[in-house]
């Protein structure tokens, strides 16, 4: 829609909007010593950008969890998180 490629959508997102942060010695890309919290997708987002949202995986600080129960799968398996004292069908309360 804003003429970009599907590519290049994606790096402006990632690599690019880091850059323009300052922070691109640490993150943007995959690359070995750059901290790595990223998502493993089932459909190619290069093929259509709505497929950004078919996310199977979620890594966040080196560990891996399912993205539909947030179940930890990697380096070690363990139960998805209780979230007992939060209320998911109401919505927040912004203070106001």
């Amino acid at each position: 829609m804003g003429g970009l490629t599907n590519h290049q959508a994606l790096r402006a997102a990632t690599a690019m909007a880091v850059e323009g942060l300052g922070f691109q010695r640490d993150l943007g890309t995959l690359e070995s010593g750059k901290l790595a919290d990223l998502l493993v997708l089932d459909r190619s987002p290069l093929d259509d950008i709505k497929n950004s949202t078919s996310i199977r995986f979620v890594m966040k600080n080196g560990e891996l969890f399912e993205s539909e129960t947030l179940r930890q799968v990697w380096p070690v398996e363990k139960s998805a998180p209780v979230f007992t004292d939060v209320d998911f069908t109401r919505p927040p309360n912004r203070g106001n």
